[in-house]
């Protein structure tokens, strides 16, 4: 996976999937997390970002995903686990052909639990969501291709 450590902070090169189904959208978490994010995860060197949501899909829920058109490139800052990061991330509609409902579940990320949810678009400003851009786009409909910085964040404040 690319993440490197660099004068005691990381750099990570994360790619998203962006699942919208009936006004909802797909999100997770970890138990201990204070935030929500769009799932996916690191690509690994030499790998294509679609096949990085592919693969990271696929290993978190055991579900196969089509990945749609880039959304979003986005450079973040924010401070997790007590180290400052510097995120550069890909963000792709994402669909998920062999969904039947919209129930939570649960997935894994190595040995750690996930929690998915569906969210209404509508109620996500009540959520702490991360990267922070992500409340004012997901609510656009259409979405729209764009681009984003942000200053440093501290995800692990309440």
């Amino acid at each position: 996976m690319i993440s490197l450590a660099i004068d005691g902070a990381l750099f990570n090169y994360r790619v998203a999937g962006v699942a919208i189904v009936d006004g909802k959208v797909l999100l997770h978490k970890t138990p201990s997390d204070k935030f929500w994010s769009l799932p996916g995860g690191r690509a690994s060197l030499f790998e294509f970002s679609k096949d990085t949501l592919i693969r990271e899909m696929q290993e978190e829920t055991g579900m196969d995903v089509l990945v749609g058109e880039m959304l979003w490139v986005s450079e973040n800052f924010f401070v997790y686990n007590d180290k400052k990061h510097h995120e550069l991330g890909f963000y792709y509609k994402m669909e998920i052909p062999s969904l039947t409902d919209l129930n939570d579940f649960i997935g894994v990320e190595g040995d750690s639990e996930l929690l998915f949810k569906w969210h209404p678009i509508a109620e996500i400003s009540n959520l702490r969501l991360y990267p922070e851009f992500l409340v004012a786009e997901l609510a656009q409909n259409p979405l729209r291709v764009n681009q984003f910085t942000s200053g440093f964040t501290d995800l692990d404040k309440a």
